[in-house]
């Protein structure tokens, strides 16, 4: 296979990068990606003895604004740097050594990623990608941020973000966002992951799919429900991605319990507390695949 990983709309027609300028054009351009995709299928089912097919991902890097090549993803070269949720709503790389350290949060609901989102994308119509300024979003949501970084940081690959949460209610939605936060307060998407609290089993068979971070089953056999007062680990990985973090910025985790755009409201009924537990003994955190960039 050959596996080219975009920032595109669905079907290439538009450029979908959050950091770039609303309803730009693609590059390589529609024409083009359909020009290549017709160049391989000449090659492998037309010709009589083609060449060996030579196994490559071609991916993109937001804000770096380049493509580039792998034969295994995520790319080699990157390290897992673990960041723990902290004090006054930060991000540090000190592992808690408090006994007790925790947030509260009652969903709202209103919360949304608006009506231009990823998931509205296939709609029909060519519709754009937008994700405005999430600052005035991430208000609704608990949100936690490192220090401003100290030299440029790229991510690429599966961050997986790791709850421990106990709530009011015995199911609820979880969508957890990975954003930049510029020195001008502006918050940029980067990515995304949600997960529904009674399907969080770990699940040890083998995926069907590659995952890229923990595998939830999805099975009714493994639904749980969540115990009220109970604290509960929830693993989401997120969707794969690939960006440039500048010295300056910060990245921010932004955790909701609903998305208005398109999702139904988990539970139908009710509206739970979630207490997010960030002590040695319930570590919250999130893992990143990280290469660190000297200027």
């Amino acid at each position: 296979q050959q596996l080219i990983i975009t920032p595109f709309n669905h079907g290439g027609s538009r450029d979908a990068d959050p950091f770039k300028v609303v309803d730009l054009a693609p590059e390589p351009s529609f024409a083009e990606q359909y020009g290549e995709r017709i160049a391989f299928l000449d090659t492998y089912l037309k010709a009589d003895d083609p060449a060996p097919l030579n196994r490559q991902i071609r991916y993109y890097t937001m804000v770096e604004d380049v493509w580039k090549t792998t034969d295994v993803w995520p790319p080699k070269g990157f390290e897992t740097e673990r960041w723990y949720f902290g004090e006054n709503n930060s991000l540090t790389t000190a592992a808690p050594v408090r006994g007790f350290a925790q947030d509260s949060y009652k969903v709202d609901f209103s919360a949304t990623t608006g009506v231009h989102n990823r998931w509205l994308a296939n709609l029909g119509g060519g519709r754009d990608i937008v994700y405005p300024d999430r600052s005035e979003e991430d208000a609704k949501l608990l949100v936690y941020d490192t220090p401003a970084l100290t030299q440029d940081m790229e991510i690429t690959g599966v961050p997986v973000v790791t709850l421990q949460v106990e709530s009011t209610h015995e199911d609820g939605a979880f969508h957890v966002y990975l954003e930049d936060v510029a020195p001008n307060g502006r918050v940029t998407y980067i990515t995304e992951g949600i997960l529904q609290a009674k399907h969080r089993k770990v699940s040890e068979d083998t995926p069907p799919f590659y995952t890229g971070g923990p595998y939830h089953s999805f099975k009714a056999a493994d639904a749980e429900s969540l115990i009220v007062g109970k604290v509960s680990e929830i693993k989401i990985g997120l969707i794969n991605t690939s960006v440039l973090i500048k010295a300056g910025h910060r990245l921010r985790v932004a955790v909701a319990g609903h998305d208005a755009s398109v999702f139904e409201r988990v539970p139908a009924k009710g509206t739970p507390t979630i207490t997010l537990h960030r002590n040695r003994n319930a570590v919250s955190y999130i893992d990143l695949p990280v290469m660190r960039r000297q200027h």
